[in-house]
């Protein structure tokens, strides 16, 4: 059980050693009685996915700095990290982001996970991960597949048949938002299953120990937690540059009612 910070970083220390050593692991903190790991559009239809992203492209369109109508893959970013159900969950590569999003709201059954991007998608490709060259990124440069853009794909093309892998993928954004760099985002995006990711991927047989490990926070740690962070320079204005995120953060730091 995580009781501290130091808690944390003991465990994922100890967990990183039975990886390679050249795994960059991702971060994610949730809390509460929910499924684990399972994107906000599991429980719409593919037209109702299909529609918000429209409509948020078309409506966000007018606002400064936001990317160009074909670019599917950064407005869909950005729809994520403003509110929008999407087949996305939110990773961030800065363990003490994922801890924060864990126990912020005070909620029981908060967690942490740790996950290595690179064997998620070696198993979604069935092949060896290559740290080297291995396609986390958008668009790999070596021509090789695409699986971010197949399941992304899948969104805005209504989930057609012949698009996306069976399995959820890991991939890099581009960063175009000041959250974004912030938080250091990375990002899995669901394919034809949209379940929780555990599942799906015991579904498909694999051993997910090898590339994904849970953390579980004890339910009156919070306050302790969120104080360290702050120690720490982890707070509401450091995740979310703007004003009214620095706001709460000023009322929280005064106990204003």
């Amino acid at each position: 059980m995580i009781r501290a910070v130091s808690d944390l970083i003991a465990r994922i220390q100890e967990d990183l050693c039975k990886w390679d050593s050249r795994a960059t692991p991702w971060f994610r903190g949730e809390s509460g009685d929910g499924p684990a790991l399972q994107p906000k559009v599991a429980r719409l239809s593919a037209n109702q996915e299909n529609c918000l992203l429209q409509s948020f492209r078309r409506r966000a369109g007018s606002l400064a700095n936001t990317p160009s109508r074909s670019e599917t893959d950064n407005w869909m970013f950005l729809a994520q990290h403003y509110g929008i159900p999407t087949r996305l969950l939110d990773w961030s590569e800065g363990a003490l982001f994922a801890l924060f999003f864990a126990v912020n709201r005070k909620a029981r059954n908060a967690r942490v996970y740790m996950l290595n991007p690179h064997v998620l998608n070696a198993q979604a490709l069935g092949c060896e991960p290559d740290y080297l060259n291995f396609p986390i990124s958008w668009s790999p440069s070596s021509g090789g597949p695409k699986p971010g853009y197949e399941n992304i794909a899948l969104a805005w093309e209504l989930r057609r048949e012949g698009r996306g892998f069976d399995l959820p993928v890991a991939l890099e954004p581009t960063y175009q938002d000041a959250r974004m760099i912030a938080q250091r985002s990375a990002f899995t995006v669901h394919g034809k299953e949209l379940g929780p990711l555990i599942t799906i991927l015991q579904a498909h047989i694999l051993d997910v120990s090898k590339f994904l490990f849970s953390y579980t926070v004890e339910d009156d740690a919070s306050d302790q937690i969120l104080k360290e962070l702050s120690w720490l320079g982890i707070s509401y204005a450091s995740i979310f540059p703007d004003l009214d995120h620095l706001c709460l953060d000023i009322a929280n730091r005064t106990a204003c009612p």
